[in-house]
C-alpha cells in the first residue's frame, strides 16, 4: 500500500501538511488559554480516561468500591489502559489515525480517477484532499480526546477494502480485520460492518464472511457477558443513556423516531440524505455492477445509521458514517469526474471548484467549529478541570457530579454520578424512580458532603441541602451542557469545611472564572 510516483506523492504529502500545521494550531491555541495544559473539548475523554486508570490496574469502573460501564466503546478503554496517566495519549493516538486517513484519502482518490496526466490528476486529488479533511472533522476530532479518529479511519479502511475488491478481484484480509475491529471501537460501526459483509457474500466469499460475522458476534457478546458476570447490564450504562433504541429495547418507535429526525431535523442528516439520493441515480443509470453493488450496501449502512445513529456532540458522533458515504460517491462517480477532467474544453480549476465546493459545503459546521474549538477546550478548563482541582487538591472527599469526567480523573476518592453512567443504582434511579428524595437517599448511602451539579438537570433538590454558590465560566459556553455549576452541601456538618476550602479554592481560579457563594455564606 506505498504510493509508487514523485507526482502520486504529492496530494499525500499535501494533505498530511495541511492536516499537521492545521493541529499545530489548534493545539498552540488551546495551550495558550489554558495555561499550557492540553485539555480536550469534551469532559467525556476524561471518563475513559479515568476507567483506563483502574482497568490497567485490574479493575472494570470508575471507582474502586464498584464495578461500572461508562464507556461507550468496548476497546478504547484498553488501548489507552497502558498510559492512562499521560493526558496527551488519546491526542497522539488520534492525529495517528487522522494522518492514517489521510492516505486512504488519497489511495481511495487515485484509484476513483483514471486520469492519464499524473500532474493535472494530482492537482485534482491535492485540492480534493484537504476539502475531504475539512468536509470530515479530521482537524477537530483528535482534541474531543475520544475514539472517533481511530473510528472514521476503520470506516475509511472498510470502504478501501471494498473498492480493493472491486479493482483487483481479491479479498484483502485487513478489511475483515477491520470490520471486525470498528465496531468493538464503536458499536454504531455495525451499521458499516453488516452491509460490508453482505458486499462479500454477493461477491461469494461465503466462507471469510460467515467466519468474519461469527468472530464479530462473539466478540461483541463476549464483553455483553463480561459485564454481565459483574453484576452490571449488558450494554454500558453510556450506550443505553444516549442510544433512544438501545434505551427503548429496540421498539419500532424509536427507530420510526430516529429515522424522521435523520431527514427532516439533523442537518447532516439532511447531507446525506442527498448523497443516498446520489448513489441511487447510480444505480439507475450505472451498467457497472460491483460499483452497483458497493453503492447499495452504502445505501444500506447510511439508512442503519439513520434509524439508530446519533448526530452531534460537537461533531463526532455521524462522521463515520458521512465519512463512509463520501468516499464512496467520489469512487462510484470517479469514472465522470474523468470524463470531465480529460475534456480540453474544460477549466480544471473550474471542475475542481464544481466538485470540492459541494464537499466543504457538506462540511461547513466542521469548518466553523475549528474557530470555536479552542474556547470549547477552555471551557473544559475553565468548569471540569477547576472542578477537578477542588476536590483532589482541597476538599479531598467523596462527591457527587452529573459530569463524570475530569472530577473523577486522577481522583481517588469515590466519585458518584448522579447522571448514572458510572452508578447503575443512580442510573436506575434517574429513569425508573418516581420518589422526589432519590437524590437524597442515594447521597446519603455513599456519605456525599458535597453535590457538584448542574441544577437544571434534575427537577427536586432535597430541602435540607444548602447551596453553597456556583462556579461560572469565564467565557462563552461552547461544549459544557451548562455554563454554572451549583455547590450542595448535603448536611449542615460539611458547609464550614466546604465554605473553608473553597475561600481558598477560588483565590486560584483562572482570571474570568468566578465562584459566587450564596449570600448567606459569603
Amino acid at each position: 500500500m506505498h504510493i509508487e510516483s514523485k507526482d502520486n506523492k504529492i496530494p499525500f504529502y499535501i494533505g498530511i501538511g495541511f492536516l499537521l500545521c492545521a493541529i499545530a494550531v489548534e493545539l498552540l491555541s488551546v495551550l495558550f488559554l489554558n495555561n499550557g495544559l492540553l485539555v480536550y473539548t469534551l469532559d467525556d475523554p476524561y471518563i475513559h480516561m479515568a476507567l483506563a486508570e483502574n482497568v490497567f490496574n485490574g479493575h472494570y469502573g470508575v471507582n474502586t468500591r464498584e464495578f461500572s460501564a461508562p464507556s461507550s466503546s468496548i476497546l478504547w478503554t484498553f488501548i489507552i489502559a497502558p498510559f492512562s496517566h499521560y493526558e496527551y495519549f488519546p491526542f497522539i493516538i488520534n492525529v495517528v489515525s487522522a494522518i492514517a486517513s489521510v492516505f486512504f484519502f488519497v489511495k481511495i482518490l487515485q484509484t476513483s480517477l483514471n486520469i492519464d496526466n499524473q500532474r493535472v490528476k494530482s492537482y485534482f486529488i491535492s485540492a480534493t484532499v484537504v476539502s475531504i479533511i475539512l468536509a470530515t472533522n479530521a482537524i477537530g476530532l483528535p482534541f474531543t480526546g475520544m475514539e472517533h479518529s481511530l473510528q472514521v479511519l476503520l470506516a475509511i479502511l472498510i470502504a478501501y477494502g471494498l473498492i480493493f475488491e472491486i479493482e483487483k478481484g481479491k479479498l484483502a484480509w485487513w478489511l475483515l480485520i477491520a470490520i471486525i475491529i470498528a465496531p468493538l471501537v464503536r458499536y454504531e460501526c455495525m451499521a458499516i460492518s453488516v452491509p460490508a459483509l453482505i458486499y462479500l457474500v454477493k461477491q461469494r466469499y461465503f466462507k471469510q464472511s460467515f467466519i468474519t460475522f461469527i468472530l464479530l458476534i462473539i466478540l461483541i457478546s463476549g464483553f455483553s457477558v463480561f459485564l454481565m458476570s459483574l453484576g452490571l447490564e449488558p450494554f454500558p450504562n453510556s450506550v443505553t443513556a444516549k442510544s433512544s433504541v438501545v434505551a427503548s429495547g429496540g421498539k419500532l418507535y424509536s427507530f420510526i423516531t430516529n429515522l424522521k429526525s435523520s431527514l427532516m431535523v439533523e442537518r447532516q442528516g439532511i447531507i446525506m440524505s442527498f448523497g443516498v439520493l446520489a448513489l441511487m441515480l447510480y444505480l439507475f443509470f450505472s451498467k457497472d455492477e460491483k460499483r452497483k453493488q458497493l453503492a447499495m450496501v452504502t445505501i444500506l449502512a447510511v439508512f442503519m445509521h439513520f434509524i439508530a445513529g446519533r448526530y452531534g456532540w460537537y461533531h463526532r458522533y455521524e462522521i463515520y458514517i458521512w465519512s463512509f458515504q463520501l468516499l464512496v460517491i467520489l469512487y462510484v462517480f470517479g469514472p465522470i469526474i474523468t470524463i470531465f477532467i480529460e475534456k480540453k474544453s474544460l477549466n480544471l480549476l473550474g471542475i475542481i471548484a464544481a466538485v470540492n465546493f459541494p464537499v466543504v459545503l457538506a462540511g461547513i459546521p466542521y469548518v466553523f467549529a475549528l474557530f470555536t474549538l479552542p474556547i470549547a477546550a477552555n471551557n473544559i478548563y475553565e468548569q471540569q478541570y477547576q472542578m477537578h482541582r477542588f476536590v483532589v487538591n482541597y476538599y479531598d472527599k467523596p462527591i457527587a457530579v452529573n459530569d463524570l469526567g475530569y472530577v473523577s480523573y486522577k481522583n481517588n476518592n469515590y466519585v458518584l454520578d448522579l447522571w448514572g453512567l458510572a452508578s447503575e443504582k443512580a442510573f436506575q434511579y434517574r429513569k425508573n424512580s418516581n420518589s422526589r428524595d432519590w437524590l437524597r437517599e442515594i447521597c446519603k448511602e455513599s456519605n456525599i458532603g458535597l453535590v457538584m451539579i448542574y441544577q437544571g438537570w434534575f427537577k427536586h433538590i432535597p430541602d435540607e441541602w444548602t447551596k453553597v454558590g456556583v462556579l461560572h465560566l469565564g467565557k462563552r459556553k461552547i461544549t459544557p451542557a451548562e455554563g454554572e455549576v451549583v455547590f450542595y452541601a448535603t448536611k449542615q456538618g460539611s458547609l464550614a469545611d466546604i465554605s473553608r476550602k473553597l475561600r481558598l479554592f477560588i483565590k486560584t481560579l483562572p482570571p474570568g472564572v468566578k465562584f459566587n457563594f450564596q449570600d448567606n455564606h459569603s
